[in-house]
């Protein structure tokens, strides 16, 4: 059999299966946090969103953790808990006092937090 043959026969026997869109796109990827050098390169995670629940371990600026939520439009680390005031540096320099915290996966299935205010994000 020709090779001209072979290939117009192969041909013939191609099936093409098209998935639906939300079967191709991609998911999110996970944003991992860490501590940003505004605050010593120290970032808490606890087991409950306030800062008198257990410390669990403290993050340095390279060691990371991922979030547990996926991301949205102006928050990097996805839905926020509101929980126990905190304060420290902000991204800007300035001093942040906030509420708001971000879930981890630090001991999975069990919940772990981090002050969403004092957190660095990287995607």
């Amino acid at each position: 059999m020709s090779v001209k043959k072979f290939l117009a026969l192969a041909g013939a026997c191609v099936t093409v299966v098209l998935l639906p869109a939300a079967a191709v796109a991609a998911e999110p990827e996970p944003v991992l946090v860490h501590a940003s050098p505004q605050n010593g390169c120290k970032l808490n995670i606890r087991a409950g969103a306030d800062v008198g629940s257990t410390l669990l371990h403290t993050l340095t600026c390279t060691n990371y953790t991922t979030c547990v939520h996926t991301p949205e439009r102006d928050r990097p680390c996805g839905q926020l808990v509101t929980g126990g005031t905190y304060t420290c540096v902000g991204s800007g320099g300035k001093q942040v006092t906030d509420n708001r915290w971000a879930e981890v996966l630090w001991r999975s299935p069990e919940p772990s937090f981090v002050a969403a205010g004092c957190a660095a994000f990287r995607s």
